[in-house]
């Protein structure tokens, strides 16, 4: 009898453990010269047990159109080790003012042991002329190290190193 309660109490404590979900941080880096804002970050209503679902709600602050952005996403684990990134692109045209000037990404899919989600604008194409604007790579380490909490990153976990050093090199390379 002992035994059958003792099977029942750990059974117990294992599905109350299993049941809990890891508390996850959505955070925005927002640069001051970034063309568009992420306004709001987090899951969206379609998240399940197995996988986790993030939405980006972000608006126009160019004061110009724009054709196309991308919004980079980057995901740790329970452990703040770096798991995944994902490069959101839109093409839906975002307009200088109006209200058309706001839009949503969302991404399905991130497996569950998410535990910290990071998300800012990495590259805007403007309208009519082509402009692209990209984000400066030492701006988004720079609020990430002064937000408490992202404390735990470096330039290495931010990214990861092949990252890193593909952003270091210039973006021609001489033909020889």
């Amino acid at each position: 009898m002992r035994q059958i309660l003792l099977a029942i109490i750990v059974t117990a404590c294992f599905c109350s453990m299993a049941s809990a979900r890891l508390t996850r941080v959505y955070v925005i880096v927002n640069m001051d010269n970034a063309p568009v804002e992420i306004l709001e970050f987090g899951k969206s209503s379609r998240e399940d047990e197995d996988y986790i679902s993030s939405v980006v709600e972000y608006k126009n602050r160019a004061g110009r159109d724009i054709e196309a952005l991308a919004i980079t996403m980057v995901y740790y684990d329970a452990f703040d080790e770096k798991q995944d990134g994902v490069r959101g692109i839109s093409t839906y045209r975002l307009v200088a003012v109006g209200l058309e000037n706001t839009g949503t990404w969302s991404i399905y899919g991130k497996p569950d042991f998410v535990k910290t989600a990071i998300a800012f604008v990495s590259a805007v194409r403007f309208w009519p002329d082509g402009e692209i604007w990209k984000a400066n790579i030492d701006d988004i380490f720079r609020i990430a190290g002064d937000t408490p909490e992202l404390s735990f990153l470096s330039e290495t976990k931010m990214l990861g190193i092949e990252k890193i050093e593909k952003l270091k090199q210039p973006d021609i390379q001489p033909i020889e």
